[in-house]
């Protein structure tokens, strides 16, 4: 077990381009939660119901999961620094969009229209991101940015929902506004960051390019592993968590209280995870990364099985401590591994694979559950995730997160295209 030297490693906080995409992906962040919060305050208003809620919000799903490997062979090919400005002032745009379009009839599908291109840029923002993150940092300081830009995303989530609820039981304009605001202030960031060089490379067809991402990743059997392993937990394990956590705190505790509590806890356990990774380098962050899955067993056996609702806040902290320090340890790892070339295709299909099939597995909880029973469901989650990421220790590399391939040298961020901002 290893410590940085000066306690909490702040070291990513030394690279000027770094300190603008931070504040740049924490304007992000809001700017999504705060229209998530208006466009579903929007659209109970103007007369629609749960229902209607559901197929709004899965617009942006499915225009993301459409484009992600496309987004991600774009971000490998052009500036990334440009993409996200391009695409955060689209984000702006449709986003500013319900504020000067009238007409309460057709109210739903305008939103839902919103969300598919706020999706759709999501594809192109998300490899992006990543891609620039890890060009701009050294190799120490990697984890430390990696850190640093979570604790950002957990205050987004946090800070959003609250600012879009006050702002959406005055005027729906002022909070379509304020996501556009954001949205347009995290561009104009972005249009400072100062992008390292990178060599061109011959450019290929599209499929051929997104397939040299799944060969890259395929010829390190860790990350491989990695990527069939994330849609297998996320569908199975943590979708039915989602899906009965609030059936059960009402059910089982006679309120929804415990289900926001419940999900507090779960990003305070996210935050604890950030901080504490900034001080630890672990010396095999692959058996910390799978032991620390495991720990979200914690969940759905406290779900079946809490003597009281302080148990089951407690389960929830640690989880979230375990799956946070799980991702940090991944993504370190990627930045560090993957060319440069190919960091924004092999970050797609990171995201796919995590993100992509959630909601596939929330639709399938409900057919599980009726046929086994909300305790089979949670037991089964709680025994894979138990199970599978000990065994994934016996893959080539994954107690290091290496392969044999040698590291690729720190590089220290130049200058693109003239841009002098900084």
């Amino acid at each position: 077990m290893r410590f940085a030297r000066s306690g909490v490693d702040l070291t990513a906080l030394r690279s000027p381009a770094f300190r603008l995409i931070a504040p740049a992906q924490l304007g992000f962040v809001m700017g999504e939660q705060v229209l998530a919060v208006a466009v579903t305050v929007s659209v109970l208003s103007s007369g629609g119901d749960a229902a209607a809620v559901g197929v709004v919000l899965a617009a942006k799903g499915i225009a993301s999961l459409c484009l992600l490997l496309i987004g991600g062979v774009w971000s490998d090919r052009l500036s990334r620094r440009h993409i996200l400005t391009i695409m955060l002032a689209v984000n702006a745009v449709a986003a500013g969009t319900p504020i000067v379009v009238a007409g309460r009839d057709s109210r739903v599908w305008l939103l839902a229209g919103v969300l598919f291109v706020i999706g759709a840029a999501e594809a192109f923002i998300r490899p992006a991101f990543n891609a620039i993150l890890s060009s701009t940092l050294d190799e120490d300081q990697r984890v430390s940015g990696r850190a640093l830009i979570n604790i950002c995303t957990r205050m987004g989530v946090i800070v959003g929902p609250v600012l879009g609820t006050l702002l959406a039981g005055g005027s729906e304009r002022l909070t379509f506004a304020l996501a556009a605001l954001m949205f347009a202030g995290s561009a104009l960031t972005f249009r400072r960051v100062a992008e390292p060089s990178r060599t061109p490379f011959a450019r290929r067809s599209l499929l051929r390019e997104a397939m040299a991402g799944v060969a890259d990743a395929g010829r390190r059997p860790w990350l491989a592993a990695l990527l069939l392993f994330s849609p297998v937990s996320l569908m199975f394990v943590i979708a039915p968590t989602q899906v009965l956590l609030p059936v059960l705190s009402r059910d089982t505790f006679g309120s929804y209280t415990a289900y926001g509590t419940a999900l507090a806890c779960y990003g305070i356990g996210g935050l604890i995870s950030s901080v504490t990774m900034m001080a630890w380098r672990p010396r095999r962050p692959g058996v910390v990364a799978m032991c620390s899955m495991a720990l979200y067993a914690l969940v759905p056996l406290g779900l079946v099985h809490a003597p009281s609702i302080w148990v089951l806040f407690c389960c929830y902290v640690v989880a979230g401590f375990g799956v946070e320090t799980y991702a940090l340890c991944w993504d370190v790892a990627m930045y560090r591994e993957v060319p440069d070339q190919l960091i924004g295709r092999v970050s797609s299909l990171a995201w796919l694979s995590t993100f992509g099939l959630m909601p596939f597995g929330q639709a399938l909880t409900g057919p599980l559950t009726a046929l086994t029973g909300n305790q089979a469901v949670l037991m089964s989650a709680a025994g894979l995730v138990l199970v599978i990421p000990p065994c994934l220790l016996l893959v080539p590399g994954m107690t290091r997160l290496r392969g044999t391939r040698t590291p690729r040298r720190s590089r220290r961020p130049g200058l693109v295209g003239g841009d002098r901002n900084l």
